[in-house]
């Protein structure tokens, strides 16, 4: 028989061993809600994974679905359905993972069962808005994040790992590495971002004062500005700001702020939005281009967008874009049209008339 394992070490060898397979982000987002749970399961003692119980695991979903204190001491509101279904997926997938050690045997979430979440509009800016925000936005390499993300539909990660050999403005061609897919794409490089990664280009190699490497990143980090001090001729000791300065080897970081940025300079909300946002817009939009042609349709043209945003199903793309064939029909068919047409040659016909 093992010998008995802490709940706080099976999370760490757990996610150890997701690491191999998985990325950075989902690793670190894995271990912030496990180590949550151990923080705050039974009373915040670290008990043995043997000890654990679907009634330790119930209480604690039950407690974030009320006004709670997290582990820091702040008060937090209810989690919402979306939170909840994201905690049991990370929860399920680390009890799976004791039960297949041999740690545990119960069903410890068979009693936590996932919830319903609301499906809403989500905000896709206009052609129109989408220029204007690239427009507003004065830092180069901001603009080029934006430029990027709005004539390729690529994720936020895929973005910040672009290099500068990944652009091969020859052939208008950007090799790209889609890790959801695990697969490399040699996507199409649009007029616009040609013209767009020509002026970034230069003004990020007369940035960092040499030409620019294959290995550079496309996109990279900044340094904040700084101060230092300098002894003037006199003897005197004055402070002055150096200038922020390009990183080449180190991505950018934390895209979605400059997303936000861009949106909050037209007035729109910003709360939950990000490089998604940019990426679901574009995706509509070409869309609606394609299925405008009716030898296209509806079919061919979610197929064609399902390529632009590297899923794996027509399905996914429908529910991405918030349209299907069906709803669309609908659209068509009822939009600016009267609904209900009088007919002059139907007979109203009561249905409970007596002595029928």
């Amino acid at each position: 028989m093992s010998a008995p394992v802490q709940l706080s070490d099976a999370v760490e060898v757990f996610l150890t061993t997701r690491a191999s397979r998985y990325s950075k982000a989902t690793v670190k987002n894995e271990g912030f809600v496990l180590r949550r749970f151990v923080a705050t399961i039974a009373g915040g003692r670290d008990i043995q994974v043997r000890n654990l119980t679907a009634e330790h695991v119930e209480a604690w979903f039950v407690a974030l679905r009320a006004p709670h204190t997290d582990r820091t001491g702040i008060a937090r509101p209810p989690i919402q359905a979306a939170s909840w279904n994201y905690y049991r997926d990370r929860i399920k997938s680390f009890v799976t993972y004791c039960a297949r050690r041999g740690w545990t045997r119960a069903d410890l979430l068979g009693h936590v069962h996932p919830l319903k979440v609301a499906s809403r509009v989500r905000l896709q800016p206009s052609v129109d808005l989408l220029l204007a925000m690239l427009e507003n936005t004065s830092q180069p390499r901001d603009r080029a994040v934006l430029a990027c993300a709005m004539n390729t539909g690529l994720r936020a990660g895929e973005i910040a790992r672009l290099h500068v050999g990944d652009v091969d403005l020859d052939t208008l061609t950007l090799r790209v590495w889609v890790s959801k897919s695990q697969i490399e794409d040699d996507m199409p490089i649009t007029s616009d971002l040609a013209s767009e990664m020509q002026i970034w280009l230069a003004a990020y190699a007369l940035s960092i004062e040499r030409p620019l490497l294959d290995t550079d990143m496309l996109l990279p980090a900044s340094t904040g500005p700084r101060y230092r001090w300098r002894t003037s001729p006199d003897g005197v000791k004055e402070r002055y700001q150096v200038p922020s300065t390009y990183v080449p080897h180190r991505p950018v970081t934390k895209l979605h702020r400059i997303a936000q940025q861009g949106l909050r300079s037209l007035g729109l909300p910003t709360r939950h939005e990000g490089i998604h946002t940019l990426r679901r817009a574009v995706a509509r939009h070409f869309y609606d281009s394609l299925a405008a042609d009716p030898q296209r349709g509806h079919d061919g043209a979610i197929r064609v967008v399902m390529t632009l945003l590297h899923h794996t199903n027509v399905s996914t793309t429908e529910h991405y874009l918030g349209v299907t064939g069906e709803r669309r029909a609908r659209d068509e068919s009822l939009r600016g049209r009267s609904f209900l047409v009088p007919s002059t040659s139907a007979k109203v016909i009561a249905i409970n008339r007596r002595g029928a």
